[in-house]
């Protein structure tokens, strides 16, 4: 490397200043190794790119795989700083390595396997433990599945909701909350009314594998199935029911519905439509479209507005003048509806008259 030796005679004359300018110029004269020279081979290659990958991306030399090039290609040494780059924008799937002394280029294919951190737990715990600050760790991690981790917010106050070892990735599966659960304090029958009152609420560490009941709905509860003293209620065991209208005879088609032939039931809503009728005030007066059995459901679509008023019937005209009510039975000349208006006639003077009709042969003076 080196060509020789410079030898320096100082002459007695120089003082010590100049004995020293003469030294650093001999040095300088020497020919020296470059500082960027790159000595030339496949794994050198590979390892002067690794760790330009490892400082420029800010990551761990065991988070990167570089492929050397093929066999084949031969990677000489280069006098000057290899230049190292990622050629295509958003890719760091290829780096490029360039050498001007003398020329060459090579590219090369990169995995970086993407490093992740996540809570996880700094001890053993026992299921029912709240965490806290001191149980968790944030850190580098391999992998957590398909699991996504959770921020420490999601995880403080949080209890296990079973054991977990030291070093365990913290997941929504290894965590509950203390809940309200409700405990039935008696035997019920599928369909029996469930009073709240008549329930023990405790708090309990909620588990991923059931789905109690922790919130009791206003509305009127049926037991789905048999429950048992001493059980949580599933979200399963239970369902709200309502009072919906059945036929309490059998109605006839095109039958003017009345209040004395219905009457209400509870069931529960998932066994019934959106078009179930609930109030009795629904269907008075409506005229049924089909036959309907005792004890069946009534349904919106069962019925039809009726002619309350139908021609050639007898009608009971009431007509009010101040604290004056008179009532005179009248024929009806045409069809009415509840609310509309039909033209009736008395029998006796021939006079015809008209009325709004208010019910089943009724109808009211204008």
């Amino acid at each position: 490397m080196y060509a020789g030796i410079v030898c320096i005679l100082w002459p007695e004359s120089h003082t010590a200043p100049m004995r020293v300018l003469f030294l650093i110029f001999a040095l300088l004269s020497l020919p020296t190794a470059q500082a960027g020279e790159f000595p030339g081979g496949h794994e050198a290659l590979v390892a002067v790119t690794t760790d330009w990958i490892a400082k420029d991306q800010s990551l761990h030399r065991d988070l990167i795989e570089v492929t050397p090039p093929d066999r084949r290609i031969p990677i000489a040494n280069c006098q000057s700083n290899l230049a190292i780059r990622f050629p295509f924008t958003n890719n760091q799937k290829t780096i490029e390595v360039v050498c001007k002394n003398p020329s060459w280029k090579r590219y090369l294919r990169v995995k970086i396997e993407q490093q992740r951190f996540a809570w996880t737990f700094t001890q053993n715990l026992v299921e029912g433990t709240e965490v806290d600050p001191d149980h968790i760790i944030y850190q580098s991690i391999e992998n957590v599945g398909s699991l996504e981790p959770l921020s420490q917010e999601e995880i403080l106050g949080r209890v296990v909701s079973q054991n977990v070892s030291e070093g365990d990735v913290v997941t929504s599966d290894l965590l509950g909350e203390e809940i309200a659960i409700f405990m039935p304090n008696r035997h019920y029958e599928a369909g029996e009314v469930i009073q709240l009152e008549d329930l023990s609420i405790e708090r309990q560490t909620q588990n991923a594998s059931s789905q109690p009941v922790t919130l009791w709905p206003q509305q009127t509860v049926i037991a789905k199935k048999q429950l048992t003293p001493g059980h949580p209620i599933q979200a399963g065991d239970i369902e709200i029911a309502e009072r919906v209208l059945i036929a309490k005879t059998t109605i006839v088609n095109g039958q003017v519905i009345t209040e004395n032939l219905v009457e209400s039931k509870l069931e529960a809503i998932a066994s019934y439509g959106p078009q179930a009728l609930t109030r009795v005030e629904e269907i008075i007066g409506l005229e049924a479209t089909r036959t309907i059995r005792a004890g069946q459901r009534l349904n919106a679509s069962d019925f039809v507005a009726a002619d309350l008023v139908r021609k050639n019937e007898t009608v009971r005209l009431v007509i009010k003048r101040g604290a004056l009510e008179i009532t005179v039975e009248t024929i009806a000349m045409e069809n009415g509806k509840i609310g509309e208006q039909v033209l009736l006639k008395n029998p006796d003077s021939g006079k015809e008259i008209r009325g709004i009709v208010i019910g089943r042969h009724e109808a009211r003076g204008l």
